[in-house]
């Protein structure tokens, strides 16, 4: 049923890049209920951050009467050209917010170095239906630690930012996407106040989840992390769905 400007739920996905958000938004905006759009504010950062938080006043906003009882969209924090305004506007709309992470920093580093290949080789960040999956590749050391720096920063800064809402928020990691999508996928529209159903996703997982089969120099890679929080993620390997999400 058609649901009146005042009783539509407005939400908005933060997420870091290559932790499952092209899976999750898809998968939401196959639910009747539910409109989920995809990254809006990358594009227009070339105009401003006027024109960035014109355009979420506009869709925050909506119609009089929407077909949709949630509606949202998706963003990388650091393509908010101004935060505070941002801020401000979800204040304004009673947003609520999904934190969408992931907890194994290892393979976030290793999703963006193969996702960028995908990029370079089909034109697309994400893998769809019976394409190959991410061959095997070699990360220098220390290319590999700055990434994982920037990594562990860039969630940081999501983190803090998201603490400092006065919102309602709720936290959604990749992993769990992977191994229990259903019950996951439960949690997200519970949040959203709409009805649950069966929803899937429409990409696919482009690396494998045993690093081994991934990365050429996986031993030396690991080595230097002996003692550290980060050894026990290189030898992480989940049980996972039938359908595994591609980390958009």
């Amino acid at each position: 049923m058609p649901a009146l400007r005042a009783h539509v739920v407005r939400f908005v996905i933060l997420f870091p890049g290559r932790v499952g958000s092209t899976y999750l938004v898809s998968a939401l905006d196959g639910h009747p209920d539910v409109e989920a759009k995809g990254e809006r504010l990358d594009p227009l950062r070339a105009a401003g951050a006027p024109a960035q938080l014109a355009w979420t006043r506009r869709y925050l906003r909506g119609p009089i009467v929407n077909r949709h009882r949630a509606v949202g969209f998706k963003t990388k924090l650091r393509d908010v050209l101004d935060t505070d305004g941002f801020a401000r506007l979800l204040d304004e709309f009673d947003a609520r917010v999904v934190l969408l992470d992931r907890r194994n920093d290892v393979k976030h580093v290793v999703s963006r170095v193969t996702a960028r290949r995908l990029r370079d080789t089909t034109g697309r960040w994400n893998r769809y239906g019976d394409e190959a999956a991410a061959a095997p590749v070699e990360i220098d050391p220390a290319d590999f630690d700055a990434r994982l720096r920037a990594v562990v920063a860039e969630k940081a800064s999501i983190a803090e930012f998201v603490a400092g809402l006065d919102r309602p928020s709720l936290h959604v990691d990749y992993e769990d996407l992977l191994a229990t999508p259903d019950a996951t996928f439960g949690r997200v529209l519970d949040f959203l106040d709409v009805r649950r159903r069966p929803i899937r996703g429409a990409t696919e997982k482009h690396t494998s989840d045993d690093l081994r089969d991934v990365l050429v120099n996986f031993e030396a890679l690991r080595a230097g992390y002996d003692g550290t929080r980060y050894a026990a993620m290189f030898d992480e390997v989940i049980t996972t769905a039938h359908q595994e999400p591609q980390p958009g």
